[in-house]
């Protein structure tokens, strides 16, 4: 089950959640991915939800239908998934960090002492 928060819409949440089922195996590249019926009633949302971020799934080309079996994984998500947020990460949290890092005071040479510290 998923713990919604209301810093992101529901649909954005369910492709997060599917994201991490595929990198952590749960959804395993060519397997049958879960039915929208099955998904809205296992996560408590409108089938329209798990409609709008299935459509972004398969616009990333991290799933695709297949007549009479439904949604499949494609063989490479886990792949397409660590790339897109590998690119979030750089765009986003790297970002706010050189922000925070900034108004800090905070050198590059000190993130990294620390990173290597943890």
């Amino acid at each position: 089950m998923i713990e919604f928060s209301d810093n992101k819409p529901i649909y954005r949440q369910i492709v997060d959640h599917a994201c991490n089922l595929i990198l952590n195996g749960s959804w395993e590249p060519g397997s049958r991915v879960p039915s929208v019926r099955e998904l809205a009633a296992d996560l408590g949302v409108n089938t329209r939800t798990i409609l709008k971020a299935m459509e972004e799934l398969l616009d990333s080309g991290v799933i695709f239908s297949r007549r009479g079996m439904g949604y499949i994984l494609a063989e490479d998500a886990p792949e397409k998934v660590r790339e897109e947020l590998r690119k979030d990460f750089f765009n986003t949290t790297v970002s706010n960090l050189k922000l925070e890092m900034r108004l800090l005071g905070i050198s590059p040479e000190e993130l990294f002492s620390a990173l290597q510290e943890n």
